[in-house]
């Protein structure tokens, strides 16, 4: 018998980064992904199986192959999507989801066990740029249209009662896919202060490399139980409310007597002891182990 098999996106870091782990443990691993599970044919059996394919016509295939052939092994459902209810990926009850957008408002209509998680996001931190001579940046893609509002209000304050500042906003109407430019990396790691609103989801790859960088975060209350105190906490933030109409009292207020440096740093200081992507697996680890046996 192996330990693992996975189902996932080859083209997915997130994923690949956490499932790869397993193998870096010296687990035994197959790994079927969109390439080759069409021809895939069981020659094992695994303690678990790990469930990400979750396309039209991926279900159907992997659907038959957990019926028939892993049966006995425990069935984890890994979803880092953006939908914040449980989704049904197999006719059978996964026994365990590993779900990135688990908020308090979450369905959970097959009555699964489910556990938080947060995206694996490596540090952006580059010092070279350690001047910070920008003082407030936003960097974003129009992913969901209540980001639209913040951003208006946004270049609102920085063509008008905020144009003292020096800031620097790159807007673009469709998501990087992970890759970021050097400009980018440049530009968050010069920030004072990096913004960030709700696009599809309340957890983000924005936040985890700003905090990576040393920029003081101003952004909504994050709703994700990932964060919260019994899992991976994270509060060093500056919260503004959700209709963002006190945010530039936040940045004054946090660029008055250089408050951002503080916060910055315990952000920093925080994602390099808790959030890094070998963070993020060490708490995922822990969960599996409970389930599997390990």
């Amino acid at each position: 018998m192996k330990d693992f098999l996975f189902f996932n996106y080859s083209w997915v870091r997130n994923s690949t980064f956490i499932f790869k782990s397993f193998e870096k443990l010296g687990y035994t691993c197959d790994f079927v992904d969109e390439a080759s599970l069409a021809t895939f044919v069981p020659k094992d059996k695994y303690r678990a199986v790990f469930l990400y394919l979750h396309e039209g016509w991926t279900i159907p295939i992997t659907n038959h192959l957990i019926n028939n052939y892993f049966q006995d092994s425990v069935l984890i459902q890994h979803d880092d999507t953006d939908f914040e209810d449980i989704q049904h990926w197999s006719d059978r009850k996964p026994d365990v989801v590993m779900h990135r957008e688990y908020t308090d408002q979450t369905k959970n209509a097959r009555d699964c066990v489910v556990y938080p998680m947060h995206f694996p996001i490596p540090s952006q931190y580059n010092p070279a740029y350690a001047s910070k001579d920008i003082d407030v940046s936003f960097i974003g893609n129009i992913s969901n249209p209540r980001r639209a509002p913040f951003i208006e209000k946004i270049m609102s304050l920085a063509r008008g009662s905020m144009s003292d500042l020096r800031w620097y906003i790159s807007v673009s109407p469709q998501p990087p896919g992970g890759q970021q430019s050097m400009e980018f990396v440049e530009a968050i790691n010069r920030s004072k202060i990096g913004l960030h609103y709700f696009g599809n989801s309340y957890d983000s790859w924005r936040i985890w490399e700003l905090a990576s960088v040393k920029a003081a975060i101003i952004m909504p209350q994050m709703r994700n139980k990932s964060v919260s105190d019994s899992v991976m906490p994270f509060k060093d933030y500056c919260v503004i409310r959700d209709d963002f109409q006190d945010v530039e009292e936040k940045i004054r207020y946090m660029l008055d007597e250089k408050r951002y440096e503080a916060l910055a740093q315990k952000s920093f200081d925080d994602y390099n002891a808790n959030h890094t992507p070998e963070k993020c697996f060490e708490y995922y680890f822990s969960v599996i182990k409970k389930h599997v046996g390990l």
